[in-house]
């Protein structure tokens, strides 16, 4: 299956993070249950957790150049309605967003994956360079720089809000390459969403590999963990 990829014109590797690096600690459905139950709202976690999915999963709100494009500004706007689509009993909206938008920007409310930091090493050390690529906005360099296992271990961050694109649009994969000096043909995609990471990196003419930590998906090059990735590297050298 992993076959298809040619690691020797690999150069460089740009990891997804959310979900591929990283996962909120506690989850983004514990997070919002708790921000409602403060304004005295009680729900349940799992209702929680297929309104949050409905939500994010909708292009809500967009920048002035159109579909997936975006800014540090429409980013907090698109979160705003996300919040508010899935809290929609509390009284207080705004203090619900507040709260949250300052809760997923602090460091100590995510936790690195056990199989990152040994793979970026790996990697970095068969001579590859490595970046983070998100769709994210700049929260995430104060939360990459709180993490010790990633701060000094990844000094590339792409993030859709500064390059005004978010994934699977071409232009920030575009990004990506000239970030990390490279041609997209040079560049491997690695990351836990199909049509993100994986579709859309194939389309700007970049590698891909899916990382399905559930399980295998029949019929795509995919890795069940990050230290796979270095792994399977290794094993082409």
């Amino acid at each position: 299956m992993n076959k298809q990829l040619k690691w020797e014109r690999i150069q460089g590797i740009v990891l997804d993070a959310v979900g591929t690096l990283i996962q909120p600690t506690p989850s983004v459905a514990e997070a919002y249950t708790q921000a409602a139950a403060r304004q005295g709202v009680e729900l349940d976690p799992k209702e929680v957790k297929g309104r949050f999915n409905a939500a994010f999963r909708s292009d809500l709100v967009e920048g002035e150049a159109g579909f997936l494009s975006t800014d540090e500004g429409v980013e907090r706007r698109r979160w705003r309605e996300i919040v508010a689509r899935v809290l929609p009993e509390v009284p207080d909206p705004d203090r619900a967003f507040d709260e949250l938008w300052d809760h997923f920007g602090r460091p100590d409310n995510w936790r690195v994956f056990p199989d990152a930091a040994p793979a970026v090493e790996a990697i970095r050390e068969a001579g590859m360079k490595v970046c983070i690529g998100s769709n994210f906005d700049g929260r995430l360099h104060k939360v990459v720089a709180g993490l010790p296992e990633l701060a000094d271990a990844v000094e590339v961050i792409v993030v859709s809000s500064e390059v005004g694109y978010r994934k699977p649009h071409a232009a920030f994969f575009g990004a990506v390459c000239e970030r990390l000096g490279l041609p997209a043909d040079r560049v491997l995609s690695v990351g836990d969403d199909l049509e993100n990471d994986v579709v859309g990196a194939h389309r700007a003419g970049l590698s891909a590999l899916y990382l399905s930590r559930e399980g295998d998906p029949a019929g795509l090059p995919s890795v069940p963990d990050l230290t796979s990735v270095a792994a399977l590297r290794a094993a082409e050298a």
